[in-house]
């Protein structure tokens, strides 16, 4: 199943902080969970930003429900 990954982190610097957002799509395995999908995402950030503040993080399906009917304007 495909995943959107939104990781948001925050880390003290010198004068600052340093913030960086993940935004990725990932197909996960059967019988993946939301930690392994957190994992991997702190993965993907680097080592720069290794023991950071993770102030959100959302694992959410990427398909739209069937249902759903196109927004018209």
């Amino acid at each position: 199943m495909e995943f959107l990954i939104v990781l948001t982190l925050s880390k003290p610097c010198s004068g600052g902080f340093r913030q960086a957002t993940l935004i990725r799509t990932i197909t996960a395995d059967p019988g993946s969970t939301r930690s392994g999908l957190l994992s991997w995402a702190l993965d993907q950030a680097g080592p720069e930003l290794q023991g950071a503040n993770v102030l959100f993080f959302s694992a959410e399906p990427n398909a739209l429900p069937a249902t759903l009917k196109a927004v018209q304007g």
